[in-house]
């Protein structure tokens, strides 16, 4: 049997502790095979790419964590318009051609499906990553360099003149919503973490279920806000160098208790 995991640093497997993630300790107690998409610093888009992935691979239960909505994806690479040419005018214009031009074969790619997450261990169609490292241009570990100078450009440029904050949250629940239906409908149990895209409000009980069409059950949705990784990243924090999840690997373990009991209860 296998379980899968899709989802941002809160869902990864550590690179300087192997073994401790609560995914891996999960998978160890239910005594199935692990595939673990989830990647550090990973936007909803990419997150939806591993959704994708995991509807092709049908495991017996996936576990998928949302994330903040401050991340984007962008091209790996460039294909820059020749703006030196007549404006754009009548019917499928040179714009719009250049755009629409799958052949410059620079971003997404439906067909190549995962393979369009960057993962930092061979070249992806795109970049799934936080806003501001890339406004920033830090070296990331899942990228395989620095993007172009004229790259950080556009994202910052992006910000201060079009990035609206509340629309891209709008976004990425949808695109959230609309893999979990597909799951659902597909047939595939999983749990989903709503709390990093739908902060816990404690006026508004109900807004993790309302966040997903009424068709899911209720256990689909991780509803205690306590269990969450989050929440228990924040009672057991890793005091030394981050090894990745946030947490000390005690506290990955209270976390894949919190999976396996919740398996047990509902889906077992």
């Amino acid at each position: 049997m296998k379980l899968m995991v899709a989802g941002c640093s809160f869902s990864a497997v550590s690179r300087t502790l192997p073994g401790t993630a609560w995914s891996e300790r999960l998978a160890q107690q239910l005594g199935w095979d692990l595939t673990n998409l989830a990647r550090q610093g990973c936007s909803n888009g990419g997150i939806r790419i591993q959704m994708d992935e995991i509807r092709r691979q049908r495991p017996d239960l996936a576990i998928i964590g949302p994330t903040f909505w401050d991340r984007m994806e962008i091209p790996a690479d460039s294909a820059p318009y020749d703006w030196s040419r007549a404006p754009s005018t009548g019917e499928n214009p040179q714009l719009e051609q250049h755009l629409q031009d799958r052949n410059r074969g620079n971003g997404y790619r439906r067909e190549d499906g995962i393979r369009n997450v960057n993962y930092g261990h061979e070249p992806s169609n795109m970049i799934c990553e936080t806003i501001f490292t890339l406004a920033e241009n830090y070296d990331h570990p899942y990228r395989q360099g620095r993007i172009t100078k004229q790259a950080q450009n556009g994202v910052r440029h992006w910000i201060d003149s079009i990035y609206d904050n509340a629309w891209k949250k709008q976004q990425d629940e949808w695109i959230m919503r609309e893999g979990m239906l597909m799951m659902f409908l597909d047939g595939i149990k999983f749990i989903v973490l709503p709390n990093l895209l739908w902060p816990f409000e404690q006026t508004n009980q109900s807004q993790w279920r309302d966040a997903f069409p009424a068709i899911i059950p209720d256990h689909y949705i991780m509803l205690d806000p306590q269990k969450s990784p989050q929440a228990v990243c924040g009672i057991c924090p890793s005091y030394n160098e981050d090894p990745g999840y946030h947490s000390s690997p005690a506290g990955q373990q209270i976390i894949a208790d919190n999976f396996y009991q919740h398996w047990i209860c509902h889906f077992r």
